[in-house]
C-alpha cells in the first residue's frame, strides 16, 4: 500500500501480464536500468502506478514525501507556490523522467508540487516498499541505493554547473551595463 496521501488508495494488482509490461517499463528507467531481469521481475510487484488527468496534482508543495515518481506516459509541471500564493513553473518534465528522488530517503515535506499537465501514467516507488526490499533482498535495495546516489549526484552536478552558467551571465550583464558587484 502506497504511504504518500495523493497515493494512498493505489493498490498494485500484481498478475503476471501485468508484471511483464512493469519489467519492459522499469528497464527503461534510470533508477533501474542496472538491474537484471530477474532483478525488474522482483520488483514489479511493489511499483505502484495511477493515472492522473490534465492539471490533477500528483504530490504538493509541503506534503510528506514518501517516495518517487516516473512519468511512464505523458507530462507534469513542477510548480512552486510563492510567498503571494502565486504560481511559477520551475520544470516541464516528460516520459521517462523521474521526481521526488530525496524524499526516497529522507521523508521531508515536498519542496515544489507536480501537476499533470496532459493525461498521464505515473510510476511511485515509495520509502516502505524501499525499506521492506532492503530488509528482504539486501542486495537488491543496496544495488537501487547505489543506483540513486549517482543520479543525485548527477543531478546535484547538472545543478551546480547551471548556477555557476547563471552567475557568469550575471557578471557579465552587470559588467555590460556598467553596474558594479
Amino acid at each position: 500500500m502506497a504511504a504518500d496521501e495523493e497515493w494512498g488508495s493505489v493498490v498494485y494488482d500484481a498478475d503476471s501480464g501485468e508484471s511483464e509490461d512493469i519489467v519492459q517499463v522499469l528497464s527503461r528507467a534510470r533508477l533501474f536500468d542496472t538491474l537484471t531481469g530477474y532483478e525488474l521481475w522482483k520488483l514489479a510487484p511493489i511499483i505502484h502506478h495511477r493515472f492522473y488527468l490534465p492539471r490533477e496534482v500528483i504530490v504538493r508543495q509541503g506534503a510528506p514525501g514518501a517516495g518517487l515518481f516516473i512519468i511512464l506516459d505523458g507530462s507534469a509541471d513542477v510548480v512552486l507556490q510563492d510567498s503571494n500564493g502565486e504560481d511559477i513553473v520551475l520544470a516541464a518534465l516528460g516520459e521517462g523522467q523521474m521526481f521526488g528522488e530525496i524524499s526516497l530517503v529522507d521523508g521531508a515535506p515536498r519542496a515544489a508540487s507536480v501537476i499533470s499537465t496532459t493525461r498521464s501514467h505515473i510510476l511511485g516507488f515509495f520509502k516502505a516498499d524501499l525499506m521492506e526490499l532492503v530488509e528482504h533482498s539486501p542486495t537488491l535495495g543496496f544495488k537501487i541505493l547505489y543506483r540513486l546516489t549517482q543520479l543525485l549526484n548527477e543531478k546535484f552536478s547538472e545543478s551546480l554547473t547551471e548556477f555557476r552558467d547563471q552567475e557568469k551571465l550575471i557578471r557579465l550583464s552587470k559588467r555590460a551595463t556598467g553596474q558594479s558587484g
